[in-house]
C-alpha cells in the first residue's frame, strides 16, 4: 500500500514538474467538480480547454457565455469535441456547491465535455488573476465580471482570450484547431 501511495505521489509530482512555468496548472489549488470529486487544477492537463468564469444564478452575462460556448461545441466534430474540454469556474463558490452546479449543468444540457468547478474564494481569485479576469461582488449579490473566455493549450498555457463570438462559433472553433 505504501508503494502505491508513493507511486501516485511521484506521478503527480512528475506531471506538475513537466508543465511549463507559464502554465496555470502550476497553481497549487484544489477544486470540486459538479460531482463532488476533488481535483487539482493540474488535473485538467492533457487537452485544450475553453475556460470561463460564471455563477449559476446569474441572469445577465453568464447565460450568454454558456450559450456561446455551447454554440462553439455544436460546430465541432466528435473528434474535435474529444480533444477539447469546456470549463466553467464559479465566481460564487459559497453558493455554487457541487449539487447546485450539477443541477445547473442538467438545466443547460451540458454533457461529459464540460467540467464545472467550485473552489475556495482564494483559489478562484488566484486563477482569475493568473488569467487577468476581473470580478467584483456587488451589494445586491450580483457579480460584475469580465465576459472573457480563456483558451488554454494542453499544458495550461494561455493561447488567447476573447469576449463573445465576433467571428461566430465556427470562427472560434477554427482558431482552436489551426494546423
Amino acid at each position: 500500500m505504501k508503494t502505491l501511495i508513493l507511486l501516485i505521489l511521484l506521478a503527480a509530482f512528475n506531471v506538475r514538474a513537466a508543465l511549463p512555468g507559464d502554465s496555470v496548472y502550476q497553481l497549487d489549488s484544489r477544486w470540486q467538480n459538479s460531482e463532488g470529486k476533488a481535483l487539482a487544477i493540474a488535473d485538467l492537463a492533457g487537452k485544450k480547454r475553453l475556460l470561463a468564469f460564471i455563477y449559476s444564478d446569474c441572469m445577465t452575462a453568464c447565460p450568454v457565455i454558456v450559450s456561446n460556448l455551447q454554440a462553439v461545441q455544436k460546430t465541432l466534430s466528435p473528434a474535435e469535441q474529444d480533444a477539447l474540454g469546456f470549463v466553467l469556474v464559479s465566481l460564487t463558490p459559497g453558493r455554487d456547491t457541487p449539487k447546485v452546479l450539477r443541477h445547473f449543468a442538467g438545466q443547460r444540457g451540458l454533457d461529459q465535455h464540460w467540467t464545472l468547478l467550485s473552489g475556495s474564494d482564494d483559489d478562484v481569485r488566484t486563477l482569475a488573476m493568473a488569467l487577468n479576469i476581473q470580478y467584483m461582488g456587488q451589494a445586491n449579490g450580483e457579480i460584475s465580471h469580465s465576459n472573457t473566455v480563456s483558451v488554454l493549450d494542453e499544458q495550461g498555457r494561455l493561447m488567447f482570450q476573447q469576449s463573445g463570438l465576433p467571428d461566430g462559433p465556427r470562427g472560434l472553433a477554427d482558431k482552436l484547431f489551426v494546423p
